[in-house]
């Protein structure tokens, strides 16, 4: 009798790494991505990883007829949002804010040091590649977005009883191969089929 417990999965941690476009992607499930081209974006909240994926479709009916004969794809846009909890990561203050790190300056060394950037009219879109790794003990699933770009951001709350934290919604966006999302499961064997 075949385990009725197999092949469920929860998503007990994982970490997000983030790349500009065209970074080099690890081949398989584990290996460690290129740290000269991917940088970790540090410690996500417990709320882990959402994947939410919107579709619009166009109905087609014939004349006199109450239910469509065809419906048509005209939209599909998938998202990933997560929270993280590391206050000193450049790189996630510059994705919430928006700023290039070249335009963070900082100052003093040790305790001391301060980085400081202004926000203001930007216009130009900020592409990047995003790589997620979801782990369930010895089960890991892989996800790159090979182009995607912050389309939501939520609220930054100051307060005693509240981590301080940056809630990103990661957009996909078609890559230069007509893809725009790539995933490695571990642990899923598709079945051959003989004609």
């Amino acid at each position: 009798m075949a385990d009725t417990n197999d092949g469920v999965r929860v998503g007990y941690a994982g970490k997000a790494y983030i790349g500009a476009v065209g970074a080099t992607v690890p081949t398989d499930l584990t290996s460690a991505w290129d740290a000269d081209e991917w940088f970790d974006l540090g410690k996500v909240s417990e709320d882990g990883l959402t994947e939410a994926t919107d579709q619009a479709r166009a109905e087609f009916k014939a004349w006199g007829y109450d239910a469509p004969v065809r419906t048509q794809l005209t939209s599909k846009t998938t998202t990933f949002q997560l929270t993280f909890i590391q206050t000193s990561n450049p790189h996630v203050v510059s994705l919430y804010h928006s700023v290039a790190l070249d335009d963070m300056t900082t100052t003093g060394t040790g305790d001391a040091a301060y980085t400081s950037f202004s926000t203001g009219q930007n216009t130009e879109p900020d592409i990047r590649a995003l790589g997620l790794d979801i782990v369930d003990g010895d089960f890991h699933t892989r996800i790159v977005i090979p182009r995607c770009e912050v389309t939501e951001r939520g609220n930054k709350v100051y307060k005693g009883d509240t981590l301080v934290s940056y809630q990103m919604t990661f957009t996909a966006l078609t890559a230069s191969d007509g893809t725009s999302v790539h995933y490695k499961i571990g642990g899923l064997v598709v079945p051959v089929v003989t004609p």
